[in-house]
C-alpha cells in the first residue's frame, strides 16, 4: 500500500482503512448518516508527505475533493 485512508466521522473517531474505495464502502454501509464525516490519504514523499481530503457531496451524492 502505498498511502493511508482514514475514515474522520468528525466526533473523534478515526478508521483506517485499505485504501479509498474501502473508507467509502465503510461509511456508506455503517456512518451515511454521519453528513459531515471526511476521508483523509496520506501520501508518503520522502521524509515528508501530502494530505488529501474528501467530503461527501450530499447535492451531487458523491465523495469529492476538498478544495
Amino acid at each position: 500500500m502505498d498511502y493511508v485512508a482514514v475514515l474522520d466521522l468528525g466526533d473523534g473517531r478515526r478508521i483506517h482503512c485499505r485504501g479509498v474505495d474501502a473508507a467509502k464502502s465503510k461509511w456508506a454501509q455503517h456512518y451515511s448518516r454521519i453528513d459531515d464525516a471526511t476521508i483523509d490519504v496520506f501520501y508518503p514523499i520522502s521524509l515528508g508527505g501530502v494530505v488529501v481530503t474528501y467530503r461527501y457531496d450530499g447535492e451531487l451524492e458523491k465523495w469529492v475533493k476538498s478544495k
